[in-house]
């Protein structure tokens, strides 16, 4: 069981391979969601630390697994990894200039909606059309 743990984890932090649109889509929203709980837990700081603490581990969770999907998904377009990293840097300095913030919505909505290669690229073969979240 715990080798299944390890493995599913391993799987959706994986940087390689590539991503359709609708599975990107599906796991922003699961980031979102995520993410929030995280937010919530360190807004309930006052209560206890380990809420603050919990709460930025899920935060920390979240941005890694982005990374994962955002790498995947720019993987499915022929892209490179280091643009996936350049998104998540580029997300984190949009929590201090709205502008940028507004730049990196555009850039999720892009990636939602561009179709990927239909066929085979340099990061693998095109994605199953089913949701893999």
């Amino acid at each position: 069981m715990m080798e299944n743990l390890q493995q599913e984890l391993k799987s959706m932090l994986f940087l390689s391979g590539r991503m359709n649109r609708r599975s990107y889509f599906m796991n922003l929203l699961m980031i979102f969601g995520i993410g929030y709980i995280g937010g919530v837990c360190i807004s309930l700081a006052y209560v206890s630390k380990f809420f603050w603490i919990l709460g930025w581990l899920i935060i920390g969770y979240s941005v890694i697994r982005e990374l994962a999907i955002a790498s995947r998904r720019i993987h499915d377009l022929n892209g490179p990894t280091y643009l996936a990293i350049l998104y998540i840097a580029a997300a984190i300095i949009a929590l201090f200039l709205p502008t940028l913030a507004k730049v990196m919505l555009l850039v999720k909505v892009g990636l939602i909606l561009m179709p990927g290669d239909k066929d085979n690229n340099t990061y693998g073969e095109r994605p199953a059309s089913m949701i893999i979240v």
